[in-house]
């Protein structure tokens, strides 16, 4: 039975606590099965587990034998300055998407049946607030290992650094939900850290107070055990107030990320993860505000190349994103080797690119547009495929010079291999589930799941493995 709380009733103070609700919830939708068969359950649950924490263990041992040996960077490259650059670049980006999207949010049955109810939000969003900080945590650690082998730095500090300022931005985002002013602060330190982040990458890159800056950065270990200390105590900090600001949170701030969390459930379910980047469209699309419309005139692909360029004038986000992803790369260039190079130049060549291509995304998803431009479709087509190849060549002539010695496998995958990545991304059919499965060690499979090789994100992967190789 629910009792009353001691708290008086009203905004911020519900009358009912939240932690009995969730526990009959959740004791009413747990099935009621026979005590043996949930002993089966448990054992193959834990024969499972067992089995893939010995097989993660065996991929990962050599892996982080490796990570944790010595570094890539050279003895007398700037890699303390390096090192610093990133994680700011890699914190500036967290606050960027953590506030986009909305670092808790709840489906629309939780919204409007229980946390509008009168009873506590931080019982009901405590568990959504811990698998948070452990996701970001496990995360960081995958982020911070390379970065610090990379840059030739002790392992444990700079995981300890990133995990400890991960958290705080994680949980400073959770308290900007339901205060305003914190939500302000985090903008501007987030600004203040991509500032100081692209200096950074600027002083690698033009070599204008490198030395300066890298010797600057040599701390004792006093100071870093200081460091150290006080970040965890931000860390701290952030998520006790975090946690306390719960039950302020507004019902409707929670339903910013329910675009993201249907469009993963839809991925998942439909065995098609590149459903994902519709959503990342429907964000951009948004943040686009309003569409000035204008006659494209008799000649359709010279006036569709003029409406292209009028609207990057107008919207200038991609070109500014293509200069400091630029900036970055040749800033990685005093400290990274030639293969993560290389790889860096394909991987934010199809960052800067794909973003220049929405008109001919259009134009594949939507058939009824095609059909309305009939028959110079295929121009418009090929207009808005040119925006891309130009884009893609711009790149490539601003990243080959840096990668010195250059094969020409690299330069053929740096051009070819990003318009062809960039342009499945882009046009890429739906799943067909009629084909015939395939029998798999994980059971029937679709065929049509074995072509998602070619699709994209994959094909990039792929190509990626091959500049590793031809380094």
């Amino acid at each position: 039975m629910l009792t009353a709380s001691a708290e008086p009733a009203g905004i911020g103070s519900p009358a009912v606590p939240g932690g009995p609700l969730r526990r009959q919830l959740r004791s009413s939708s747990r099935t009621q099965l026979p005590a043996r068969t949930w002993l089966a359950r448990i054992y193959e649950w834990i024969f499972a587990a067992a089995m893939l924490a010995a097989l993660g263990a065996g991929l990962l041992r050599p892996v982080w034998r490796y990570f944790t040996g010595p570094g890539s960077a050279a003895p007398a490259s700037p890699s303390r300055l390096f090192l610093a650059a990133t994680l700011l670049l890699v914190f500036t980006g967290m606050i960027w998407m953590l506030r986009t999207i909305g670092p808790i949010g709840a489906s629309s049955a939780i919204r409007f049946w229980l946390l509008s109810a009168p009873v506590r939000r931080r019982d009901l969003l405590r568990p959504r607030f811990l698998v948070l900080i452990i996701a970001v945590a496990s995360v960081t650690v995958l982020i911070a290992t390379p970065i610090a082998h990379a840059a030739s730095a002790a392992a444990l500090p700079t995981i300890v650094a990133a995990i400890a300022g991960a958290i705080t931005v994680t949980t400073a985002s959770v308290w900007g939900q339901a205060s305003e002013s914190v939500d302000r602060a985090l903008h501007g330190i987030g600004q203040a850290l991509g500032a100081v982040s692209i200096v950074g990458f600027g002083s690698l890159a033009t070599g204008f107070g490198r030395v300066a800056a890298n010797s600057a950065l040599r701390a004792p270990p006093d100071v870093i055990i200081a460091l150290l200390a006080a970040l965890l105590a931000a860390a701290v900090a952030c998520a006790w107030g975090a946690y306390r600001a719960l039950d302020r949170i507004d019902v409707s701030v929670l339903s910013r990320s329910q675009g993201l969390w249907t469009a993963g459930h839809v991925a998942v379910s439909s065995l098609d993860v590149f459903m994902l980047s519709e959503f990342v469209t429907e964000q951009r699309a948004r943040a686009t505000g309003r569409v000035r419309s204008a006659l494209l005139g008799p000649r359709y692909a010279g006036a569709l190349i003029r409406a292209e360029w009028a609207r990057i004038r107008r919207h200038p986000g991609p070109i500014v994103g293509a200069a400091v992803v630029g900036l970055v790369w040749w800033g990685c260039r005093p400290v990274l080797p030639g293969p993560a190079l290389a790889c860096l130049a394909l991987l934010g060549g199809y960052c800067v690119v794909l973003p220049l291509t929405s008109t001919l995304r259009q134009l594949a998803a939507s058939p009824g547009l095609r059909s309305q431009f009939a028959p110079h479709d295929r121009g418009l087509a090929t207009a808005s495929t040119a925006v891309g190849v130009l884009a893609a060549l711009l790149w490539a002539a601003m990243v080959l010079p840096g990668i010195m010695p250059w094969s020409t496998t690299v330069a053929v995958i740096l051009v070819l291999g990003l318009i062809a990545a960039v342009y499945r991304t882009v046009t890429r059919p739906p799943l067909d589930y009629s084909a015939p499965p395939v029998m798999t060690p994980l059971g029937p499979l679709p065929l049509e799941l074995w072509r998602q090789v070619v699709r994209g994100p994959l094909l990039l992967a792929i190509l990626t493995l091959i500049l590793i190789i031809a380094r």
